[in-house]
């Protein structure tokens, strides 16, 4: 039997830092790489999805959102989705009518036999609970799919938001716990229980720059259950962007055109469709004017999105300003006799230097 291990879609995210045109852009392809799951499901043959919390970004969802949502997994069928809300939604409890090939697991603990000796068993995160967690009951006879939202942890107190105890379920007889929350994968499965495994399935599509990555590294397990045994699992991907980090080194830039090549090089394969993240490093000289505003307005065009972040340091040795009479040498020489970090000493005498020279100062 296949099924599909997926969670933490996020539909209807706001996207915030992007112009409003780019968030619809980016809500639109969320929203399809759903549709693309489904369809994924029903032409290979899947007989479940496994939804663990988080499906939706916000817990009150716009009305044609969720009509939209239900669609997809209602022409999914024969496939069955199983749902257990996370932290972020809240379910559908009062949602009429739900498809008939799409089940929760509201008021408690609730499970569902699929065929083939196996059960699929949830708790939404609201419900989470030491009384809960101490009250699960599993059939030792069968193959036991348990989905779960929260933070694992190996403490036995259940009293934690969305935590999930381990050591409350060592001695239950799991076989595959499917988790959701963390939107990073495992690509390797954990042990859990007497006899199975567990592991993180990550974020369907990485909708910021905490989540940069592979595509490969952003979408749904696919496993194959024969016999009561795990024998085979696939990550797949229906991912549409990239979200791209690029470090780049300014320490040998002179000018500010040293510094927008420099960029341009590091960033010379990644594609236009694609969100980048610059960040600026090493240490450089005063006399370079990096510009950032300049640079973003140059780069802007060339990919969806755009963030410069700088984390270079002015590069000051004081020895050279011990004998400086300007005011530019008693400054340095006044910063470096105070106790702070070396960080905020290079952060102060930065400003510092571009107030005496008369620059724009950015904070």
């Amino acid at each position: 039997m296949k099924i599909i291990h997926t969670a933490d879609i996020h539909l209807g995210s706001a996207f915030q830092g992007l112009s409003l045109q780019k968030a619809q852009i980016r809500q639109t392809e969320l929203l399809d790489g759903f549709r693309r799951l489904c369809v994924f499901a029903k032409e290979n043959g899947v007989a479940a999805v496994l939804l663990v919390g988080d499906l939706f970004d916000e817990k009150h969802v716009v009305k044609s959102l969720m009509q939209q949502t239900l669609s997809f997994i209602r022409d999914a069928a024969p496939v069955a989705f199983f749902y257990v809300s996370g932290n972020h939604d809240e379910g559908f409890e009062d949602y009429e009518p739900l498809p008939e090939n799409f089940y929760t697991f509201a008021g408690g603990w609730k499970s569902y036999d699929i065929g083939e000796n196996i059960l699929v068993t949830g708790l939404d995160t609201r419900r989470f609970s030491m009384e809960n967690f101490t009250s699960l009951r599993l059939n030792p006879d069968k193959y036991n799919f348990l989905l779960l939202h929260g933070e694992r942890t190996d403490s036995a107190n259940a009293n934690a938001a969305y935590a999930i105890p381990l050591g409350i379920l060592k001695n239950q007889p799991i076989d595959y716990l499917a988790l959701g929350h963390y939107h990073q994968p495992d690509l390797q499965t954990l042990p859990v229980g007497v006899r199975g495994v567990m592991r993180y399935c990550g974020c369907l599509e990485g909708r910021g720059f905490d989540e940069i990555g592979e595509c490969g590294g952003r979408g749904f397990f696919l496993l194959d259950i024969q016999n009561k045994r795990l024998q085979g699992e696939k990550f797949y991907s229906v991912a549409t962007r990239e979200s791209r980090l690029a470090r780049v080194d300014i320490s040998h830039c002179q000018t500010y055109f040293d510094v927008e090549n420099a960029v341009l090089t590091q960033t010379k394969d990644v594609p236009q469709k694609d969100p980048v993240k610059i960040v600026l490093c090493g240490n450089y000289r005063s006399e370079l004017k990096k510009d950032l505003s300049l640079l973003a307005t140059r780069l802007q065009e060339r990919f969806f999105y755009l963030r410069i972040k700088d984390e270079s340091r002015l590069a000051i040795d004081p020895k050279d300003f011990a004998n400086d009479i300007s005011q530019r040498g008693e400054f340095i020489r006044e910063a470096y006799a105070q106790p702070m970090s070396e960080e905020q000493r290079s952060e102060i005498i930065e400003v510092g230097l571009k107030a005496l020279a008369g620059e724009t100062i950015d904070l």
